[in-house]
């Protein structure tokens, strides 16, 4: 429940909102990690090596190894296609991207992912609603570097 202000209304400006997207997922150490390893590579830009941790954290994955490889090319696309904005600003617009060319490939990811990526899709449109001018980078790029530091991975971002 998100209760919050709307200074345009007089006299009941305040509003509550009730969220159930009935997504639930728990995320034990190694599904954090494994979280944590993709979205950084999707934050430095690397997206051949997002799409490579995607493929090698799913379970039982079919796919060929020409199928993984156009799938990692397709991940590296949407990654260089962002190159002119921010990609935590539009986590949201990449999920249906992610997901067709998993189908297309013959990828599975890990359900984890694809839950955690709804929720963020959720979240972003929610907050872009309340807060228009907030800025998604601002925080969340701290909170991934945290999350890197913690599980004592480093890279180098690309900006």
């Amino acid at each position: 429940m998100i209760v919050d202000r709307n200074k345009s209304v007089r006299g009941q400006p305040l509003r509550v909102h009730m969220i159930d997207c009935g997504l639930t997922v728990e995320l034990g150490q190694l599904d954090h990690m494994n979280l944590v390893r993709v979205l950084g590579s999707l934050i430095k830009r690397d997206g051949h090596a997002a799409g490579k941790l995607m493929v090698d954290t799913a379970k039982k994955c079919q796919a060929t190894e020409l199928d993984v490889e156009m799938f990692c090319r397709g991940i590296e696309k949407i990654c260089i296609d962002d190159e002119e904005n921010n990609f935590l600003e539009s986590v949201g617009d990449y999920i249906t991207d992610i997901c067709y060319l998993a189908c297309k490939h013959k990828v599975k990811l890990e359900a984890a992912f694809i839950n955690a990526a709804l929720a963020c899709e959720i979240m972003e449109g929610l907050a872009s609603s309340l807060y228009p001018d907030m800025k998604v980078q601002s925080v969340a790029l701290p909170m991934v570097l945290k999350a890197e530091m913690m599980h004592g991975l480093k890279g180098k971002f690309k900006w």
